[in-house]
């Protein structure tokens, strides 16, 4: 390749491949719209999360038309480069277990951490990479690719563009950019016979001997490599872990083997056993306050429970095996509950309730979706699904701007659907009993065409 031309031929080859007949072509006109960071501000969308360690996550997630250019470009640098043997992150084939199974059984783990990882790789950085191997390009392609990966951000020093941690191109990124630092790391550990490996930006060092002593030389040495590959070493997030205490790497302890830890299992039994002793829905209101609690701020919409304790059982089969006596057991549980369920859930079933909430509480944990009009009413889009969306026919054009109106989240056996309601229950019921006499008010208001009266 050698004009933009090229490159945008290529880039619509990879999404026909990707989208088939769907696939519609990006035009030289949209290329040249958006591989300009200099002139073209609104390419970003920024919103913080926090983080465990507490403060803000600052992340910038490209407009829909960049993303989907952006997704076929990290094709491309995917089919041309392979990540060092040290990089475990954001690498085909590869995952938090290999990371951790490395450094089983040592004496000494020591982990360190990047500050401000993704920041601190600038677009120059980036441009002059891609014209050496594997990738060859000219600077003329270089710098579009370049243009395209990056965000200009406006900082006391001045301008500067910077790798955004969000666009889909980012990570692999990161690892072309730390090649350099992977060998140099390596080479250091061989020196004083250490296991090393990167995930992200998470360092980790292992060893049956202790070399990690604050003004030792192998600190010293460290700090000066990543120093000079324009990194800087987050002190608050690195720690020596002895053998004997709990030592973790990416989040799994690696005393005997990887493993998770006992309040993940802890957490999937206790819901697990609500479930079986209580039933579904329960089980449901139970569980949404924590998720909304822990992953509201990054996950937006209601979960299904279902879905949730499927998705860790399939991280705990990822860890320990499929043949893990604890696993097997688990899973056999979830089985028999999902089969339940599913004998359970007729036509005939009566509507269900499984959370209720306020209009306020309802926008904060929904605020990446939208409600769309459509022909018999509206629906909820969120996270590409759409959730019917019922409105009382009681309720006016002022009250649905009301902060007092409620949003019920039903199921009646055949979907999942929510219900807008003026207020009939000032507070969740504490009482589980009362779960049979308000699914029963919920079903007689459904069949009556929403009307409150026989409330």
């Amino acid at each position: 390749m050698t004009e933009k031309q090229d490159l945008l031929h290529l880039l619509n080859e990879v999404k026909v491949d990707m989208l088939g007949d769907k696939a519609h072509p990006f035009s030289l006109r949209q290329l040249c719209y958006y591989c300009n960071p200099r002139v073209n501000r609104k390419r970003y969308t920024d919103f913080e999360i926090p983080k465990k360690s507490g403060g803000k996550r600052r992340i910038s997630a490209p407009v829909n038309g960049l993303k989907s250019i952006l997704s076929c470009l990290n094709i491309i640098f995917q089919a041309m480069y392979e990540p060092s043997e040290n990089a475990m992150g954001f690498a085909v084939g590869k995952s938090v277990v290999d990371n951790a199974k490395i450094h089983v059984g040592k004496n000494y783990v020591f982990n360190t951490d990047l500050k401000d990882f993704f920041p601190s790789i600038h677009q120059a950085r980036v441009w002059k990479r891609l014209q050496l191997p594997p990738f060859n390009f000219n600077q003329n392609i270089a710098n579009v690719m370049a243009g395209l990966c990056f965000m200009k951000v406006s900082s006391p020093e001045g301008d500067k563009y910077v790798l955004p941690q969000g666009a889909p191109t980012s990570p692999i990124i990161t690892n072309m950019i730390c090649d350099k630092l992977d060998r140099r790391l390596n080479g250091l550990a061989n020196r004083f016979g250490l296991t090393y490996t990167r995930y992200a930006d998470d360092i980790t060092f292992s060893s049956m001997h202790n070399v990690y002593q604050e003004d030792g030389e192998f600190i010293k040495e460290l700090r000066r490599i990543i120093e000079d590959q324009n990194f800087t070493i987050n002190d608050s997030k690195t720690r020596l872990q002895r053998k004997g205490s709990r030592q973790e790497v990416t989040g799994l302890t690696v005393c005997a083997a990887p493993n998770v830890t006992k309040q993940y299992v802890h957490n999937i039994r206790s819901l697990l056993a609500i479930w079986e002793h209580h039933g579904y829905d329960i089980a449901y209101r139970r569980f949404l306050p924590r998720y909304i609690g822990e992953k509201g701020h990054v996950k937006k919409g209601l979960p299904n429970l279902d879905s949730v304790l499927a998705g860790k059982l399939l991280y705990l089969k990822m860890v320990k095996g499929a043949d893990n006596p604890l696993y097997a057991k688990l899973q056999c549980r979830f089985d028999n509950l999902i089969g339940t369920m599913n004998g359970e859930m007729t036509s005939d079933t009566e509507l269900r309730f499984l959370y209720t909430m306020g209009a306020k509480e309802f926008d904060f944990t929904h605020s990446k979706g939208k409600l769309e009009k459509i022909q018999d009413g509206f629906c909820y889009i969120e996270n590409g699904a759409r959730i019917p969306f019922k409105i009382s026919k009681q309720l006016s054009q002022d009250d649905l701007n009301n902060d007092n109106i409620q949003i019920s989240y039903c199921d009646n056996g055949k979907s999942r659907f929510y219900l807008v309601h003026k207020p009939f229950l000032q507070k969740q019921p504490k009482d589980d009993s009362r779960n049979d006499e308000l699914n029963k008010k919920l079903t007689a208001l459904c069949d009556s065409g929403f009307d409150l009266n026989i409330l």
